[in-house]
């Protein structure tokens, strides 16, 4: 099971770091550094634990509610190995079977059809994530109008906002804050993997159009630590390569602070993804990767890598 997270970390969004740093030399010289934060975060780690845990009860069939993570091969790995499959609704799970919800959430809702099915529940919810629907339910309890910033679309907002009874405004960017009516006290809570730069300046938007703001910076720390990882990475990177699902909102905002810092960077999946023209006269390589990138899948990059890039200034064609 995942690394157990204190109360106070959860209250403070700093769950416990899992990696170190890896430095490898390929026989060209090229130097790769994969940043000490990549891999599974915390939470996902947590939600495929309870997924296998689930899966252990023969008893009846497990379902993810979604794919659990946003990882094909951790997804087959699940299917091939432990009999877990997935449906993109619970009403799709057969009765009295088990029902993983994924750690970005769901909306009550969700959770009422599994009680009506007679489904058994496994909550993967993120801790993190579920501390975000408590906030924006107190701040809607307290009279605030909660304004959720982050992806609209996004499956953890969707939950957020439900957990509200879709009472409240999404911002996706500064522009989105002309679109609302005039409103007197504002209650702010964040998609957990958002940049914070970007929340500032909608913020900073939201200021002049409103008496009072009270805003709980949501933004999971993992998110913070992988992000400031990826800055520095990139700035003393020749190249950086962020390993993820195009489908995952923390990887993207990696590779988007990466461009943000000058570095040329190349979002892939794994090693059918490369090409290594990228590397010829580059010295140093820097890989991130997403919440839901398994650390094996970098350790397969690396290895690439260095089986490849054997000649001084270029890689084979």
């Amino acid at each position: 099971m995942a690394e157990d997270i204190t109360h106070d970390q959860l209250e403070d969004h700093t769950p416990p770091s899992m990696h170190s740093a890896i430095l490898a030399t390929t026989p060209s010289g090229v130097v790769i550094e994969v940043a000490g934060s990549a891999g599974y975060c915390w939470g996902v780690e947590r939600a495929i634990d309870l997924a296998v845990e689930a899966s252990a009860n023969k008893s009846r069939p497990t379902f993810t509610l979604g794919e659990l993570i946003h990882n094909k091969l951790t997804v087959d790995r699940l299917e091939r190995e432990h009999d877990i499959h997935v449906v993109q609704a619970a009403e799709e799970a057969p009765e009295g079977s088990a029902l993983v919800v994924r750690a970005h959430g769901v909306p009550p809702q969700v959770r009422e059809v599994a009680r009506q099915r007679n489904l058994d529940l496994v909550d993967g919810t993120c801790p993190l994530v579920d501390i975000i629907h408590r906030r924006a339910r107190e701040l809607r309890a307290e009279g605030w109008t909660v304004c959720i910033l982050g992806q609209r679309t996004h499956p953890e907002v969707i939950g957020i906002l439900g957990s509200i009874d879709g009472e409240g405004f999404v911002l996706e960017k500064p522009e989105d804050v002309a679109a609302l009516p005039p409103l007197k006290r504002v209650g702010v809570v964040l998609q957990s993997t958002l940049i914070a730069e970007k929340a500032a300046k909608i913020i900073a938007e939201l200021v002049p159009r409103c008496r009072q703001i009270k805003h709980f910076n949501t933004i999971c720390h993992v998110t913070t630590e992988r992000q400031t990882e990826a800055k520095d990475l990139a700035h003393r990177s020749d190249v950086m390569l962020i390993v993820g699902s195009p489908h995952s909102s923390n990887t993207l905002k990696l590779e988007q602070v990466c461009r943000m810092e000058g570095c040329e960077s190349h979002r892939i999946e794994n090693v059918g993804d490369i090409d290594l023209a990228w590397f010829r006269g580059r010295k140093r390589v820097g890989i991130h990767g997403g919440a839901s990138t398994p650390r094996e899948t970098l350790d397969e990059i690396v290895r690439y890598l260095c089986d490849r890039l054997t000649e001084p200034e270029a890689a084979p064609v």
